[in-house]
């Protein structure tokens, strides 16, 4: 009796850190192109992580004359016809749709040789933060403020929490016909498990 009562506690417990092994995970992001017509930059954010939730769209507006372009959050192409709300864990039959009419619409973006593109530090803490999952144990936490170069080109000052000192450019594009290229810095924004890492696009603008 004892046996199988060691026996069934020992397979929930694998079968607990197997569950628990799936929670977290990266974000990546991919660059879907450039609409000409309105002047937008799209890109996703894809969550590999264990919710299997939609990809998350974004799109860069450089229209706007008198402002410099920001990251705007879309939204519509998540409704669900059900409930008419947005709904990020919705099946994805009707995001690949509207996604691919979107997609129709866009030049591709070529990534571009990271060569001669610098990231430079501009401010670097370091302090010791509670584990988040031993709050007796402490872990270390790098915030840092950095700039990136790339030729003529230059990004305004940017901000990173990571938890390894391990920020980095990862790719770069040119946007045609703009002052503008994006890149996107890649770090450790996710201690949980055995960590994950995180991407954040950066625009860079000809000076």
């Amino acid at each position: 009796m004892l046996i199988r009562q060691l026996n069934t506690l020992t397979i929930l417990a694998l079968f607990s850190c197997s569950a628990f092994a799936t929670v977290g995970g990266s974000q990546t992001i991919e660059v879907l192109g450039y609409d000409k017509t309105e002047q937008k930059v799209y890109l996703l954010r894809h969550f590999e992580d264990g919710r299997g939730r939609l990809p998350q769209l974004y799109y860069y507006q450089f229209n706007q004359k008198k402002t410099e372009p920001k990251l705007i959050e879309v939204k519509s192409i998540y409704i669900n016809p059900k409930t008419r709300k947005v709904d990020y864990d919705q099946d994805g039959i009707q995001f690949e749709k509207d996604l691919n009419q979107i997609k129709k619409r866009l030049q591709p973006l070529t990534a571009q040789n990271l060569k001669g593109t610098q990231l430079h530090i501009l401010k670097k803490t370091v302090k010791q933060v509670p584990h988040i999952y031993e709050p007796n144990i402490t872990m270390s936490e790098y915030r840092y403020q950095y700039q990136i170069s790339s030729g003529q080109y230059r990004s305004g000052t940017q901000t990173a929490v990571s938890y390894k000192p391990n920020l980095k450019i990862h790719q770069a594009f040119l946007i045609p016909n703009q002052p503008y290229k994006m890149v996107s810095t890649q770090y450790l924004a996710f201690p949980e498990e055995t960590g994950y890492t995180t991407e954040t696009p950066v625009l860079l603008r000809k000076k």
